[in-house]
Parts: structure tokens; C-alpha cells; sequence
């Protein structure tokens, strides 16, 4: 069965032969694999829990659960350091928000990663959401985050960018707007300066499963794999 919740939307309460939620049975059949993936890997997961973690990249994303860091880098368990939030979204120091600039500094400073990906994603719904119209008095808190975006519909707007290509050109305006933002934060600004620290604006496309990168020197979006092959840089 389902039930109507307040805004129409329809939430499943189906139960499997156990009396089990179907949703929550799925997370622990999924579970139930990855205990036997872990038997066979035990010194592999010895060795995660008692090492410090040194991971490779500080990946900041979005939460939309089609877009899988670990599974768009082939990434195993301790290399990637990530911060997932509605529009992959960075606020600028002092912010009020602490959660993402606690996390960029405790990357930094605290596990050395020299290496920080912005990766937004085509079709990102925490970007259309702006456009949506006045926000309804129950989602205070995402109307209040989501508007971290407006910067990047406004830049759009003035540019008068075709409708179809609207949403795609303002997820990639945001990241470079979000690029921006960690230049803000003494960590990052300092490690820039003494060559320490990378900063990386991606872009991934969901329909065709790649990457481009941001070229700040020039402005240009490329592929991912193209563009580093020609500079060294990702």
C-alpha cells in the first residue's frame, strides 16, 4: 500500500513476506552482500580501520543519488574525502552554514589533501529549483540553501542563454561560482599561493556517463580525459 503525504507525493509502506518494508529490506539484502564482500576483503578493511585515511581527492557533489563519486572514479573506500549537499554547493567563508567549511578545512589541514573537485551534474534539480517559483512554507531550509544559486541564474539570465541549454550552462556557472568560493577560505586561498593545493571544476553529464573539466585559463569546458592529456591537469 501507499499513503498521500501532505504535498501529494505517494510514500511506499509495502511489506515483503516478513512483514519487512520493502525499501528497507532491499538496503539489507544489499547489506547482507557487502558483509560477504567484507569477509573476503577482512585485511583490506584491517587495513582501513587501522591506518589513518589518506585520501586522494576532496570530492565536494551533489546528494542526488544517481550521481556515485566512488563509482564515476572507480574509487575504492579511503581515497575519496567527499561533501555531498543540494548543488554541490560551497558557502563562502563566514558563512552560517559550518558544515561544508569544517569539512574543507579538517581536508586540508588536518589530512593533507592537495586536490579539490567541484563536480556539478547535468539535470540537477537543487539548481532548477530557484526557477521554481516562491518557495512553500515548509521547505524554509532548502529555499534558504538553494538560493547559493542565484548568483549562477543570474550570470544565465543576463547572458540570455537558450532555454535548452539554460539548466546546463547555470549547473556549470555554479561550479565555477563554487571554485570561487573556496578561494575564500585561508586553507585553500593559502595552499593556491604556495602551490600546495589544486582546485578542479568537473561536470558530469548523466545521459552519456562523462566528464568535462573547467579551464580557468581559458574559460572553456572540455573532456575530462582530453583536457588532461593536453595540459597535465585535471
Amino acid at each position: 500500500m501507499s499513503i498521500q503525504t501532505g504535498r501529494g507525493l505517494k510514500v511506499s509502506q509495502q511489506k515483503n513476506a516478513e512483514g519487512i518494508d520493502v525499501d528497507v529490506a532491499d538496503a539489507i539484502e544489499g547489506y547482507e552482500r557487502f558483509r560477504q564482500q567484507f569477509e573476503r576483503d577482512r585485511a583490506f578493511y584491517k587495513s582501513l580501520a587501522g591506518n589513518k585515511q589518506k585520501p586522494r581527492l576532496l570530492w565536494i557533489g551533489c546528494s542526488d543519488s544517481r550521481v556515485v563519486p566512488a563509482q564515476i572514479t572507480s574509487a575504492d573506500p579511503g581515497e575519496l574525502f567527499e561533501i555531498r549537499n543540494i548543488a554541490n554547493t560551497v558557502p563562502p567563508y563566514g558563512a552560517a552554514d559550518d558544515s561544508v567549511g569544517a569539512a574543507v578545512e579538517y581536508a586540508v589541514l588536518h589530512l593533507g589533501i592537495d586536490d579539490i573537485v567541484v563536480c556539478g551534474h547535468t539535470g540537477c534539480g537543487g539548481i532548477a529549483a530557484l526557477a521554481g517559483g516562491d518557495p512553500p512554507q515548509e521547505e524554509v531550509h532548502l529555499y534558504r540553501w538553494i538560493d547559493y544559486t542565484r548568483p549562477a541564474h543570474k550570470l544565465i539570465a543576463a547572458a540570455r542563454v537558450p532555454e535548452p541549454e539554460r539548466l546546463t550552462e547555470t549547473v556549470k556557472a555554479h561550479v565555477q561560482f563554487q571554485l570561487d568560493n573556496l578561494q575564500t577560505y585561508p586553507c585553500v586561498r593559502d595552499g593556491l599561493a604556495a602551490g600546495r593545493v589544486g582546485i578542479h571544476g568537473w561536470l558530469y553529464d548523466m545521459e552519456n556517463g562523462t566528464l568535462s573539466a573547467y579551464d580557468p585559463q581559458t574559460g572553456e569546458w572540455r573532456d575530462l580525459i582530453a583536457a588532461a592529456a593536453s595540459s597535465g591537469r585535471g
